[in-house]
């Protein structure tokens, strides 16, 4: 299972303690996407971050909801690639 997250790259530049808006997510739990298809997009600092799909699958499931903020290193959603090869089953991948 990989853990959607905003990067890290995302966030420089942003005072401490700012928190991003999650503005919504453009697909539902078990929903196939591709990779690179956008996942969600998310405010941060007055501008709009959509996050693709790491790799074909689906999103496991949704932990931040439409409409609520989040901080830097929350994880977002869990997503399983539909060929799921993880080592520990438990892989984080910012995107």
């Amino acid at each position: 299972m990989i853990d959607i997250r905003l990067q890290d790259l995302a966030w420089d530049g942003a005072q401490d303690g700012v928190e991003a808006l999650l503005d919504k997510w453009l697909v539902a739990e078990k929903t196939l996407v591709k990779k690179g298809q956008v996942l969600v997009a998310v405010v941060l600092v007055k501008a709009t971050i959509d996050i693709e799909a790491p790799e074909d699958g689906f999103i496991e499931k949704i932990i931040v909801k439409d409409g609520e903020s989040f901080k830097n290193g929350t994880v977002l959603a869990h997503f399983t690639a539909s060929s799921s090869k993880s080592v520990n089953g438990q892989d984080a991948v910012s995107v």
